[in-house]
């Protein structure tokens, strides 16, 4: 039967990562540089080793140097699964390789030399002006949005305005598609320049890639928090100033439990917080007021990057889980930041082995709701 013409074409399927020409830069910003201090970790005994010295080489740098932050402007360019980009041959830019696997990786590539051999309607190039990349892995976490993808929105809606770039953002589930709309919306950024995209391959003739504003679980610049800071501007504080988050509507990584931990923090003078039934100014109003928040390590608690500098943050953590996100957010925005780490309870309910129950004992409970 032989080969299908594109597989003959390219018959060697694992890509090469490739790095754009030096004349692709269009804009380099200082990303400045910042002291950090190793965490104030409870229980630290619980942690596995492994996890723990996956972790602690961030933990350990005292100082993250100053480093370029670039936009680069690549043409005749496609775009696959979350965020990977491939030129007119199939080659992959090794800078939009972000936490993705060699199967996700291999899969994109597939489908690139699959649309290119194909040739077919979706191999004519978008040609209406520049495109800023918003895609990114992990685009079904708020999280992973609102400090690695927005911020580049808000990066070149403000240092190249003179481009009128639209802007390629993921297909989310439904309260995360809210939130990106009104994320976007309150930086000034019409939702008509959006591209909404889903994994299939996308040809683009003008695309902009930004590089360096993040690399997740090693860096984060400080330059993320302006656009933070930009969306939360016209946010006035809410009253609330002791916010316990919590994770009913999830599902999983929840405490053993929770409805008496609830009680209790409502005991104390908490407001009891589920961001997944709010909007996002609500979320940024309650946690820019908060001056102490509690909740379980995950997308919500990305909210303490709109607090004030010394509000005091508590998470309880998973003891396997890998984690220095939230350590970077608390080290940009000047937070009192602690790490209580549980052990771990029943079956697997997410999809990562983090994802069970967390035993929380009444002496950290005491503990981290002590005044």
């Amino acid at each position: 039967m032989g080969l299908p013409p594109w597989k003959a074409l390219h018959p060697r399927m694992r890509p090469t990562p490739i790095s754009p020409p030096d004349d692709s830069v269009i804009l380099t910003l200082a990303s400045p540089a910042f002291d950090a201090a190793y965490p104030r970790v409870v229980n630290r005994e619980l942690i596995p080793q492994p996890i723990l010295q996956s972790m602690e080489w961030a933990w350990n740098t005292p100082r993250f140097p100053e480093r370029p932050v670039r936009v680069l402007r690549l043409p005749d360019v496609w775009v696959a699964k979350e965020g990977l980009v491939f030129d007119r041959e199939g080659n992959l830019y090794r800078e939009t390789i972000t936490q993705h696997s060699e199967a996700e990786v291999d899969q994109a590539h597939a489908a690139v030399l699959e649309a290119i051999g194909q040739g077919g309607p979706e191999a004519v190039p978008d040609a209406s002006g520049p495109v800023l990349l918003c895609k990114k892995r992990g685009i079904g976490n708020y999280g992973h949005w609102m400090m690695e993808m927005l911020p580049k929105a808000q990066l070149v809606h403000r240092h190249l305005p003179e481009l009128r770039a639209r802007f390629l953002v993921a297909h989310a589930p439904g309260h995360l598609n809210d939130s990106m709309a009104q994320s976007l919306s309150m930086l000034g950024i019409d939702l008509a320049r959006t591209i909404v995209a889903d994994d299939a391959p996308r040809r683009f003739d003008d695309l902009l890639v930004v590089d360096g504003l993040s690399e997740h679980g090693g860096y984060m610049s400080p330059l993320v928090l302006d656009g933070l800071d930009t969306l939360a501007g016209g946010v006035p504080a809410a009253g609330a100033e002791r916010l316990f988050v919590t994770r009913r509507a999830t599902g999983f990584r929840r405490v053993v439990g929770e409805d008496a931990l609830m009680a209790h923090a409502q005991a104390c003078g908490y407001t009891l917080v589920e961001p997944s039934t709010l909007t996002l100014p609500q979320q940024v109003s309650l946690f820019k007021g908060a001056r102490r928040i509690i909740g379980v390590m995950g997308a919500a608690m990305t909210n303490i990057a709109f607090a004030a500098p010394g509000a005091q943050v508590v998470t309880l953590t998973p003891a396997g889980m890998p984690d220095t996100f939230f350590w970077f957010i608390a080290t940009l925005r000047g937070l009192d930041y602690t790490e209580v780490r549980c052990p771990q309870s029943g079956p697997v309910r997410g999809v990562m082995p983090w994802d069970t129950d967390l035993v929380l004992s009444m002496e950290d409970r005491d503990r981290i709701f002590a005044e």
